[in-house]
Order: C-alpha cells, then structure tokens, then sequence
C-alpha cells in the first residue's frame, strides 16, 4: 500500500509523518524505516524505528531511491512500515513526470514487498500526477 502526504511547504506534513510513525512504532510487531534528508528527526522519532539519513548514500534520483528501497527490503524481510520524507529533496526532483513513473514503479514493487510505504511530498495537491492522487490522503 502507498499513501503520500501532500501539500505546500508549512502545511504540517512532517508533523503529520512524524506523528503516524510515533503511533506505529510503539505498537507491537511492527518494523519501521524512515527514510530522511538530513538527520531531521533523531530527536523526535522512538529509536525503534530506524532512520537512514539519505544524504550518507548515493542516491540521486527516483530510480537509485527505488533501488536503495529493494536493497533494504532485500536485506530486512519483515519491515512493515517505509516513510519517506522529502521525497522532492531525497530524489532531487520535482518533475511530476518523474514522480508519476515512480509511484509506478513503486506500486509493482509492492506486489513482492508487505509493507506499507507513506510519503510526504511538497507540491500543490491538486496538480499531482492521478496516480498520486489516488494515494492521496
């Protein structure tokens, strides 16, 4: 399952993300990644949850973040929650071509991979690709 949190910058959207991944890493059987830009949330977030700063990796665009997903996924079976925050800043870019062919890609990854994937995305809602909007919340 894909979500995405949209809405102009100061619109909540991390405080949103932030609260979801409190609330669901203090419940019992889950297995929580966040992946952020910067380290924005040491502070913030429980440490069970386990946060990859993206800035310490090589990843550039929408392909090398979809590929850095299935090698955690790969190494870690059970993880049942992926947030992303900044997807605009981790994936360095804003080109909705780009971020529609990713949620794309994304939702055939899905198919092998259980958990549910949440992401926070600056941008006008109402301009976002239709395959985004229907992850929308």
């Amino acid at each position: 399952m894909i979500e995405a949190i949209v809405g102009f910058k100061g619109s909540g959207k991390t405080s949103i993300i932030v609260d979801e991944i409190t609330n669901v890493a203090n419940t019992q059987d889950t297995n929580v990644v966040c992946i952020e830009y910067g380290k924005r949330f040491n502070q913030n977030i429980p440490y069970q949850v386990r946060l990859i700063d993206i800035t310490e990796y090589p990843v550039r665009n929408y392909r090398e973040l979809l590929t850095f997903i299935a090698g955690v996924s790969a190494k870690d079976h059970d993880i049942t929650h992926f947030y992303i925050d900044s997807l605009y800043k981790i994936a360095r870019s804003e080109d909705r071509i780009e971020l529609e062919s990713f949620f794309n890609d994304l939702d055939d990854m899905t198919k092998n991979i259980a958990a549910k994937f949440v992401m926070t995305i600056s941008d006008d809602p109402d301009a976002m690709p239709d395959n985004v909007k229907k992850a929308m919340r």
